[in-house]
């Protein structure tokens, strides 16, 4: 099971980033997560992180500015056609400049992340389409209300 560092990043508004994500094995498939992903070895969930958001959004966010973790959950998912386990942790990031440079995205990257958006919360709520994790949404309040929220494991896909 592989390790990811997930953020909750919020501006000034508290609207939430989010990466809209396809499958490069199945470019039909598509949902909208949280920037982040793998810890490698050697690095701290905070370094992960921090190199993670850059590469994925441009956005230059200092270690400092990582806040609690928030959130925890084991999941599931298929992506180009394998079936991967992951631990994820989520941690409050806000950022006051949210200015976004190019991204750094690399490999398999560059065809799954198609674009990104600043969401409003009633914004994830009306939104028909998926999102990682699935109770994004609801999730959000809790974790932003200072909750640490323990999901249990889902079969994503």
């Amino acid at each position: 099971m592989r390790l990811s560092a997930k953020a909750f990043l919020l501006d000034e508004d508290g609207r939430l980033l989010l990466l809209d994500c396809a499958d490069p094995a199945d470019p039909a498939t598509t949902w909208w997560e949280l920037p982040g992903g793998g810890v490698e070895p050697g690095e701290s969930e905070v370094e992960a992180l921090v190199r993670e958001v850059f590469e994925e959004t441009g956005l230059s966010v200092d270690a400092a500015d990582v806040g609690p973790l928030v959130w925890r959950q084991d999941s599931t998912f298929t992506w180009l056609g394998r079936r991967h386990e992951t631990r994820c942790h989520g941690y409050l990031v806000r950022v006051s400049d949210p200015a976004v440079v190019a991204t750094a995205l690399t490999g398999a990257e560059k065809q799954t992340i198609l674009g990104q958006r600043w969401w409003t919360h009633a914004e994830l709520v009306a939104h028909p389409g998926r999102f990682f994790p699935t109770r994004l949404a609801s999730l959000l309040l809790r974790v932003v209300a200072g909750e640490h929220v323990d999901e249990p494991y889902e079969r994503w896909n």
